[in-house]
């Protein structure tokens, strides 16, 4: 008989459960909230929120600054939701400005990413960001690391790799600085950092430099990922359930993969193919940090309509 196993530690996490209550206090049908893109990387859990009076404001800049009087014209005065994964300060001050009430659910961790970008800086470091750039929690990060003169401070690195990092230090503008505080966006993997960390230091080692190294890894996240590591090792195919754009779900299955599982990645039970489960003996299913307990629940309901098919 096959098994079906779930991760011990998966969906969820405190930040997006935190985020996704706040915003059904603060929102009606009658009297909507506007919030600053998606509230998590979940179309299901959007949907559900937009249900219930949540609306996203348009316009790609709205996470950079540049709000716009169109979207404030929008917002009719209305609450504006900071999402889970943050926003610059030059966005609240626009905010502000433009006299709308601020609902916050930047998840705390990422508050605290925030708030070490602002420090480096004022410090007088460098700020170097492992992660990816586009994403909207980095892009918050770095509206936090502006000096006084509005300059940014920052530089985001997406790659660990040696030679990534070489030629980010050959090439940097005006050199490479003497005091560099390094920190990561809180979704990626701690061996990556760990490398990302170690390479630099490789790089630097015949030259006198402060780097200051600060672990703002998501705790969740990374429990995520130890658990779903240690299923794959124990089943023969794993599938991950949670958004397309959600990075943590995607680090998910690379973790799982790294352990020599197959591993697929899911938005929900229409996406499953029966071929992936032939001659399996052992299912394994996780989900990401913002994946709602009922997707984990039509997934495996579908998985066990196709095994009896």
């Amino acid at each position: 008989m096959v098994q079906i196993l779930r991760a011990a530690d998966m969906g969820f996490c405190m930040g997006v459960r935190r985020a996704v209550e706040i915003m059904q206090q603060a929102a009606r049908p009658d009297a909507p909230v506007y919030s600053l893109g998606e509230v998590v990387h979940n179309p299901h859990v959007v949907r559900r929120l937009e249900e219930g009076g949540v609306r996203p404001l348009p316009g790609p800049d709205v996470l950079d600054g540049n709000l716009g009087s169109e979207a404030a014209r929008i917002a009719q005065g209305r609450p504006v939701a900071i999402t889970a994964h943050g926003v610059g300060l030059r966005v609240l001050e626009e905010l502000r400005a433009y006299g709308l009430p601020i609902v916050d659910t930047t998840c705390p961790i990422v508050t605290r990413a925030q708030r070490y970008a602002q420090k480096f800086v004022r410090d007088g470091y460098h700020v170097l960001i492992f992660g990816d750039p586009g994403h909207k929690e980095v892009r918050g990060i770095l509206g936090w690391a502006i000096d006084a003169n509005g300059i940014s401070r920052a530089t985001v690195v997406e790659s660990p790799a040696m030679d990534r990092l070489r030629t980010l230090i050959a090439e940097f503008p005006g050199g490479f600085p003497s005091k560099v505080g390094v920190m990561a966006q809180t979704t990626h993997k701690m061996e990556d950092f760990a490398r990302f960390v170690a390479n630099l230091m490789l790089l630097q080692r015949e030259r006198n430099f402060e780097l200051h190294v600060v672990n703002t890894l998501c705790h969740a996240t990374t429990g995520q990922q130890e658990a779903a590591a240690w299923l794959a090792r124990r089943v023969d195919v794993m599938i991950v359930v949670g958004g397309r754009k959600s990075a943590n779900t995607r680090h998910l299955r690379e973790v799982c993969e790294e352990q020599g599982t197959p591993a697929y990645h899911v938005e929900g039970p229409d996406e499953l193919q029966p071929a992936w489960f032939e001659r399996a003996e052992r299912i394994g299913i996780t989900a990401g940090a913002s994946t709602p307990d009922e997707s984990v629940d039509a997934v495996e309901a579908r998985i066990r309509e196709l095994l009896h098919a």
